[in-house]
């Protein structure tokens, strides 16, 4: 995971934040329209081409570095430890053990230490929102006929 000891810069920010508007602008331009972008350097005309598809991990980047925040690209096939893998989902390690035992998230063990598949981190995230959304859908459909909504 990242070092939270290194700062970003106030200029960073900045340039992060102008540059955030510049690729979201871009995003959705060219979405759905064609699979790669060129770009061009000022100064020494060096071009390249770039995938839509990864605009979107640039704007993340780009949002962190204008919050003050660091990034890290991580595999989907990469193993996290309990931690890392408690800190992505931003709850505790003694819960993300719980999930692991109770067989809600696979796990390898190497050693006597857990690992996590990121891939199945991400799943795992993905499945509690889909779940997350359809108790707000049927709450609000509750509320809506006990006309409180």
């Amino acid at each position: 995971m990242a070092d939270p000891t290194i700062s970003n810069t106030t200029s960073d920010q900045k340039l992060a934040k102008r540059s955030l508007k510049s690729i979201r602008k871009l995003s959705k331009l060219y979405k759905n329209k064609t699979k790669s972008i060129e770009f061009a350097v000022k100064e020494d005309g060096t071009a390249f081409e770039l995938p839509v598809s990864a605009l979107d991990d640039i704007e993340t980047i780009l949002k962190n570095l204008a919050e003050g925040k660091h990034s890290e690209i991580i595999s989907e096939k990469q193993y996290l430890t309990t931690q890392q893998a408690a800190d992505y989902l931003k709850v505790s390690r003694p819960f993300v053990i719980r999930l692991l035992e109770a067989g809600k998230l696979p796990f390898k063990k190497v050693g006597r230490h857990r690992r996590v598949l990121f891939s199945e981190l991400k799943n795992y995230e993905e499945k509690q929102r889909r779940i997350a959304l359809q108790k707000l859908q049927q709450l609000t459909k509750e509320s809506q006929s006990l006309n409180l909504y």
